[in-house]
Formats: C-alpha cells, sequence, structure tokens
C-alpha cells in the first residue's frame, strides 16, 4: 500500500482502549501526570478522543475531554521541526515524519529526553502507538475508532 493511502487512514475520532495499554503509567509520567492523577485514569479509565486529521502533507492533532472544544489543537507538516509550548507540558520540539512503511513517526524533544511514537492501523482497524520514553522503556497504547 502506498505511503499516502496509509497515512490517510489516521484520519478520524479514537479514544483509548485501555485493556491493551501496556506501561501507560511509564507514559503518564513522562507527561508530567501526578501519582494521583495516574491512579484516576488507572481506575475509571479516562480516555480522551484523539483526532487525526491528514490533509495532504499536514496533520492535525486534537484532543477533547469533557467538552465540545479541543483542549490540545496542533497542526504539523511532514518533515518540519516545531516548537510547541502547552499548559502542563511545558516547551518542547517535535516532528513528525514517515518511515519506510508509511508509519507515522513523531520525535518529540523535551528538557528530560526524546520521545519517539511509531503509529499504524493494525490487522483490526485500531490505532496502534508503540512510543519509546526517554526511559528507554517502551509504551504501547492501542486506540479504537469512534463516531
Amino acid at each position: 500500500m502506498e505511503k499516502d493511502a496509509n497515512i490517510s487512514q489516521l484520519t478520524g475520532r479514537w479514544r483509548q482502549d485501555h485493556s491493551q495499554n501496556e506501561n501507560y503509567d511509564e507514559f503518564l509520567r513522562e507527561n508530567g501526570l501526578s501519582w494521583w492523577i495516574r491512579k484516576l485514569v488507572k481506575l475509571f479509565k479516562i480516555s480522551p478522543i484523539e483526532e487525526y486529521i491528514v490533509n495532504g502533507n499536514q496533520i492535525t492533532y486534537r484532543q477533547y475531554t469533557n467538552q465540545q472544544r479541543p483542549s490540545v489543537d496542533m497542526t504539523l507538516t511532514l518533515g518540519q521541526p516545531q516548537n510547541i509550548s502547552m499548559r502542563g507540558l511545558g516547551n518542547f520540539e517535535t516532528v513528525v515524519s514517515l518511515d519506510e512503511y508509511g508509519r507515522l513517526v513523531t520525535r518529540t524533544k523535551k528538557a528530560s529526553g526524546e520521545m519517539v511514537t511509531t503509529g499504524r492501523i493494525d490487522s483490526q482497524g485500531q490505532l496502534e502507538l508503540s512510543i519509546l520514553l526517554p526511559t528507554g522503556k517502551t509504551c504501547r497504547r492501542v486506540l479504537k475508532r469512534v463516531q
């Protein structure tokens, strides 16, 4: 399948399937969530809606919590680094690209180190995110498409 066809499959809204998480607590810790918040997320399986919109070489990422407006809204261009400042996450540089298999690769550089996320649509139509954390640990998140 063509790379452009692979990445266009990301377009849509997704919600995490907590039953398939691996090392998710480490991921949340790396993103600055306190112990208390991490326990609440695990206990109540809290998961915002995540939306990807692919338009040519631009990818818009939005995250919705309990509101109609997104709490996170950013548009990135493939291959172009972008400096981002987010409340709660601080400042970081991120760049998105496609690997040789057409998977979306996001490299995020923060003060604590670099996090590399690789995303692909699996054989069941789920979005699988494999995240290499600055600590060297790998986190796996699986998201299911929602309406």
